[in-house]
């Protein structure tokens, strides 16, 4: 590798093979679920279609990852991480999830139409881990109020929240950060007060583990 690091230290050898730029967001997609390249450059708008093909040669010859061929009916090509490589890099993306959450509590919250840009985001990994329900959520993150529309084939945010939600979600954007990437429980985010649900249980809690890296009941 012509721009190694060149070091002994276990942190240049990691950062190696995962410290160009994308390297990590790739990282976390492909931990959340085995993903299309189209989902890929969906979730990351900015990286350029030849620059994700040469992201995905990398992980794949620094053996984190494979290229896989569904069967039918969904007949498509996947990137999946190694079982072994996610539960070596799921400890760092949680971390840098709480490092994220704490720069977070620093920030003015974001305009709503970005909130739903990346929730549109978020739903790619959803979808790719599969979700048997159709309902529809109202969200209550401070200062925003919004809809959520999922079915199997649906994830759909918008302005505008229902008037008969399924369930409704009530917390703010650094606590479901920290639920999505940072390795915080549904149990200790509803225990310090900072998470509620009302209405039907079962549907959020299901929407909140496909949105959840890792694992979201203790």
């Amino acid at each position: 590798m012509s721009d190694t690091y060149s070091q002994g230290c276990p942190i240049a050898i990691a950062l190696d093979v995962i410290g160009d730029r994308w390297m990590l967001l790739l990282l976390r997609d492909l931990a959340h679920a085995p993903m299309r390249f189209t989902d890929l450059q969906a979730i990351n708008p900015k990286i350029s279609p030849n620059l994700l093909s040469k992201r995905l040669r990398q992980l794949q010859d620094g053996g984190l990852a494979a290229k896989r061929e569904l069967p039918p009916p969904a007949a498509a090509t996947v990137y999946k991480l190694r079982p072994e490589a996610r539960d070596a890099v799921l400890p760092v993306l949680n971390a840098l999830g709480r490092f994220g959450a704490h720069l977070f509590q620093a920030a003015p919250a974001a305009p709503v139409d970005a909130l739903l840009e990346q929730m549109r985001r978020n739903g790619h990994w959803v979808l790719a881990k599969g979700i048997d329900l159709e309902a529809a959520f109202r969200f209550k993150l401070h200062p925003h109020d919004f809809g959520l529309t999922v079915g199997p084939t649906v994830f759909e945010p918008t302005r505008q929240p229902p008037e008969r939600p399924t369930a409704t979600i009530e917390s703010d954007t650094v606590t479901v950060t920290r639920l999505f990437n940072a390795g915080l429980t549904l149990g200790e985010a509803e225990g310090q007060g900072r998470l509620r649900i009302t209405g039907d249980r079962t549907a959020a809690t299901t929407l909140l583990d496909r949105l959840s890296l890792g694992p979201l009941l203790p």
